[in-house]
């Protein structure tokens, strides 16, 4: 599936991924990709090394499953 990045705000929802104790966990919540890695980027400094950052999820609003994985902005 192709995903518009320029999409309507709130058609998408990006959910910056990272890796803590061995769990995967959602360190940022955006409308945009830039601001859900913006977010992860602050939380795995903030975290001292503990959280790291992985990747960014892309679910359409409104459903349950993921529809593509995109890799952190650098």
């Amino acid at each position: 599936m192709s995903i518009n990045i320029q999409s309507t705000l709130g058609e998408y929802l990006f959910l910056a991924m990272g890796e803590c104790n061995g769990h995967k966990v959602v360190m940022g919540i955006g409308y945009t990709l830039e601001y859900a890695d913006k977010k992860a980027k602050q939380f795995e400094l903030s975290s001292g090394g503990t959280v790291k950052y992985i990747d960014i999820s892309v679910i359409k609003t409104g459903d349950k499953e993921k529809c593509k994985t995109l890799e952190k902005l650098k």
